[in-house]
């Protein structure tokens, strides 16, 4: 049986670095990821455009940022393919090396048919544990979105947290609208 040696956070922002490649650390466990397809991309602009779109509308106090490191626990990393942080929130999270301490409001995740399903869920509860209001993961296959809560789990229409983010509303038709030929 194979084992895994696992590693510290310091360890881990200790790792050289290896061009092209993305990390995170999943409680001891370096994580590699793979590039992300062309779907992938369109699908995390779209969603980083209609967020930045509704707070420049809005003014809303939040920070947008995509493919951003958050210490979500002492030995795990992880950085979202979009997350919205509070603005006013964001100045005590010390950063160490690239890495924020503290968590988002809200985290998007893009995953693909290739992600093992027990490591996306894994990724969620990771989130949701840390303090993150709610976790839009995208499927890209079937293209749809499951919406996580500390409180449940619902696939809706449009997305929409209207606690966290008032007025921001996102029909999921758009995110995937004439995206049919790309994978």
């Amino acid at each position: 049986m194979a084992t895994t040696t696992l590693v510290t956070f310091d360890q881990y922002l200790d790792l050289p670095e290896v061009d092209g490649a993305r990390r995170e650390l999943d409680e001891g466990r370096v994580i590699e990821m793979a590039h992300a397809s062309a779907l992938h991309g369109a699908v995390q602009g779209r969603v980083f455009h209609f967020a930045t779109v509704w707070q420049s509308q809005t003014g809303a106090d939040f920070y947008i940022f995509q493919d951003t490191e958050f210490r979500l626990g002492p030995d795990t990393s992880r950085a979202p393919d979009v997350c919205l942080v509070r603005k006013s929130a964001f100045p005590a999270m010390k950063k160490v090396r690239g890495v924020y301490a503290g968590v988002p409001d809200l985290a998007v995740e893009v995953l693909s048919e290739n992600d093992p399903t027990g490591d996306v869920d894994r990724k969620i509860r990771q989130y949701l544990n840390a303090g993150t209001t709610a976790v839009w993961a995208f499927h890209l296959e079937p293209r749809h979105v499951i919406v996580y809560r500390p409180s449940g789990i619902t696939a809706p229409q449009v997305l929409e947290e209207p606690e966290l983010l008032p007025g921001l509303r996102i029909p999921v038709d758009a995110i995937f609208a004439g995206l049919e030929d790309v994978d």
